[in-house]
């Protein structure tokens, strides 16, 4: 008969293989939801999954590519204020009303993974295409050399002016752009949002969308672009919102990776 050792160590095998390979998100918080002119903003740096928080991240400068705030009187450049090391990663004196839309960009990494991992991971994200083409290539038993992009972005309300700065499009590589200005949006209205790549409308992928409620709860939902680029979803209640977007393609003259996959976060609060 098999030891309780075996058993148990053949059952989390088992657990372990049937679990879904998904990768962290990142996304910005702000700190307070209901920000004041003239008061301080908190801006933190999480990680998780389907916006349930893991763990606070330290900023990590030497990662940083950019780091921008938008409002409707320019753009400022905020990579020198990033604090090393912090959490959060920045604190700012607010300005006048209006909104503030922040954008920061982390430079490439690299990550290596087994060949059934990857394969779920592939899966699990939707990347059918991906997959497909791994299959035919040969190189579904081969590991999984992956390179990736993080683009975040969050945009911040102050007072009650509806000016469109977070519909500003930030030339991220790939990048969710609001069809309405987020200060306006109430429970129950629609939001429509487009995905783009490259400056280009991207088709056929998965957006999702997620909103915690004051009880802590997360709504979620998901829906795949158009042709153009566009995906719609219901505002489900008042509170922090997500939205995240993930696209691979294959890693065209690359040394040390395969494939490359581009992530973008874009967070917000609904009053």
């Amino acid at each position: 008969m098999p030891s309780v050792r075996a058993l148990a160590l053949g059952l989390l095998a088992a657990l372990c293989l049937a679990a879904p390979a998904r990768a962290h998100d990142y996304w910005l918080e702000f700190s307070p939801l209901t920000p004041v002119p003239g008061h301080a903003l908190a801006l933190s740096l999480w990680v998780g999954e389907d916006f349930t928080a893991e763990a606070q991240k330290a900023m990590e400068r030497r990662r940083l590519v950019s780091l921008r705030q938008v409002t409707a009187l320019g753009e400022l450049d905020l990579l020198a204020q990033a604090r090393d090391g912090a959490t959060p990663f920045l604190d700012l004196r607010l300005g006048g009303e209006g909104g503030y839309l922040f954008g920061l960009e982390r430079d490439a990494s690299r990550i290596e993974l087994k060949p059934l991992k990857f394969n779920r991971y592939l899966r699990h994200e939707g990347f059918a295409a991906a997959f497909t083409a791994r299959k035919r290539a040969g190189e579904r038993w081969r590991p999984g050399r992956e390179r990736y992009t993080r683009y975040l972005k969050s945009f911040v309300r102050v007072g009650d002016p509806i000016d469109g700065v977070s519909t500003r499009v930030l030339g991220h590589r790939l990048e969710l752009v609001p069809e309405r200005d987020l200060a306006g949006l109430r429970p129950g209205d629609r939001l429509g949002v487009q995905l783009r790549f490259d400056g280009a409308p991207l088709a056929g992928a998965r957006v999702e969308a997620f909103a915690r409620d004051p009880g802590g709860r997360i709504a979620d939902q998901a829906a795949t672009t158009d042709a153009a680029g566009r995906v719609s979803f219901e505002v489900t209640a008042a509170g922090p919102c997500l939205l995240r977007a993930v696209h691979m393609q294959r890693c065209a003259g690359c040394e040390d990776a395969d494939w490359e996959s581009f992530w973008s976060s874009y967070g917000f609060a609904v009053r």
